[in-house]
């Protein structure tokens, strides 16, 4: 059976501390690197319609020019990503 967008992203974790969980989003097109806070990674695991969806958002909207980018998510700012 085939994984799916948000399996793949929890098999990719690069670095997790006390405070973060920094992942590695399976893309062909750019080297997308996302920083989520714990408390709210655990908030997007009871619903990973949510987290799905706001992932596909930023990896459709991506610049042309950009090949790398590191995405911060926290407290203050996830509702913009939803």
């Amino acid at each position: 059976m085939a994984k799916g967008f948000v399996e793949e992203l929890v098999d990719n974790v690069i670095e997790k501390d006390d405070e973060q969980t920094t992942f590695r989003v399976p893309s062909k097109r750019e080297n997308l690197v996302l920083r989520v806070d714990n408390d709210l990674l655990s908030k997007f695991s009871n619903g990973n319609a949510k987290l799905e969806k706001m992932l596909r958002n930023l990896l459709r909207n991506r610049s042309a020019k950009n090949k790398r980018e590191v995405i911060n998510i926290n407290k203050r700012n996830y509702k913009i990503f939803l």
